[in-house]
């Protein structure tokens, strides 16, 4: 062989079904081989992700919540997203993937079932673009529930507008697909559709965002300067929101990375991670009623949702009626100023200072033991 000749990149000679022959290289079959490996894994994550935190949704959501439009349309963009993922796996174990239908272009063992799929896995990715859409238009809307009416309708007008145009160009690229599909065509002459289509789904996805993000900061600012709590459910969708603004937009420019083409799939499927993840995680910290001021508030937070708060003597449900009783009489001295010395003296020092105000004090987290105290009452 001469000194030039490359084995890994030889020239193989196949036939056609008329008996013609055509050329194919190593290399050809070796950009398949990649192709199809990265895109399994790729849609392989995402399904995996997409099923779990569905799970984590229907798990750590209380049933009152589960009735509100926004963890109906989380969990809906979580179902639709896992079964378009599955749907495009199958695209790599049906006969369009088959290495003689790809090097020769004949595709005359395309079964309708091979079709079917394809049509399918294109629809579902419109209809989990418009659940992302409408599930971001409703959570703008909640965090601009508070704004003057004029901007908020003036925000949801131009968020929505943008909305539209994204999922019009979305349904153009998929009605187009299907119809090359069905013809046997590629889409190679559509190709500025496709990256028209791309560039406003980050576009739709970067301004809502924004709108989401710049409002919760300004809420952040405002609370601030009350000094109210600095780690709360609100900072915590803030972040989130971050994430979900640079995230996705971060993918959808290596859409347009040729090397890795099929990184861009999974711009859907972080926004419909993105946007449960931060709703479970500000309403697990807001159930937990921990909200703290300083450096270190995320230990103690943690602290705080790993091992509990310290326990403490309590009067709980099953307490008797008599300490009932005391605690009603001890209030019922503060509220008419007729404390006596024999009731100051059995309380403690933190007793006394829960009982410093004029409300009657009926269910305290303490109980009095003075024989005195009942006494007086």
């Amino acid at each position: 062989m001469p000194p030039s000749f490359d084995a890994w990149e030889q020239q193989i000679t196949l036939l056609h079904q008329d008996g013609s022959n055509f050329t194919v290289t190593m290399t050809d079959f070796e950009f398949y081989r990649l192709y199809g490996i990265r895109r399994a894994i790729n849609v392989g994550s995402q399904i995996g992700a997409s099923i779990i935190l569905l799970l984590v949704l229907l798990l750590l959501t209380r049933s009152e919540k589960r009735k509100s439009w926004i963890f109906v349309m989380n969990a809906l963009c979580l179902v639709t997203n896992a079964v378009r993922c599955i749907l495009s796996c199958t695209f790599l174990t049906g006969n369009f993937w088959h290495p003689y239908a790809q090097a020769s272009g004949d595709w005359s063992r395309i079964t309708s079932s091979d079709l079917a799929t394809t049509v399918a896995t294109n629809t579902m990715t419109l209809i989990v673009t418009i659940l992302v859409m409408v599930s971001l238009s409703l959570q703008v809307w909640v965090v601009c529930i508070t704004t003057i009416p004029v901007y908020r309708y003036f925000i949801m007008g131009i968020t929505t507008l943008v909305a539209l145009i994204a999922v019009g160009f979305k349904f153009a690229v998929i009605i187009i697909s299907n119809e090359q599909t069905l013809k046997w065509n590629d889409m190679l002459p559509y190709q500025d559709l496709i990256s028209t289509s791309y560039i406003m789904q980050a576009v739709a996805i970067w301004l809502f965002s924004c709108v989401f993000t710049w409002k919760l900061g300004h809420a952040i600012i405002q609370r601030r300067k009350l000094k109210m709590p600095q780690f709360g459910p609100m900072q915590i969708v803030f972040i989130m929101g971050c994430q979900t603004m640079i995230i996705p937009g971060i993918f959808s420019t290596l859409e347009f990375h040729r090397q890795v083409p099929e990184l861009g799939q999974q711009v859907l499927t972080i926004v419909c991670i993105f946007l449960p993840l931060s709703a479970i995680w500000a309403g697990v910290v807001n159930e937990s009623n921990v909200a703290y001021r300083g450096p270190d508030s995320n230990q103690r937070l943690l602290h705080n949702q790993f091992y509990g708060p310290a326990s403490t003597s309590s009067m709980t449900s099953g307490a008797t009626a008599c300490e009932k009783n005391r605690q009603l009489s001890i209030g019922t001295y503060r509220k008419s100023g007729v404390e006596t010395d024999s009731v100051a003296a059995s309380l403690s020092p933190r007793q006394k200072s829960l009982l410093g105000d004029d409300r009657i004090h009926v269910n305290r987290k303490f109980s009095v033991h003075s024989d005195s105290a009942e006494d007086q009452a």
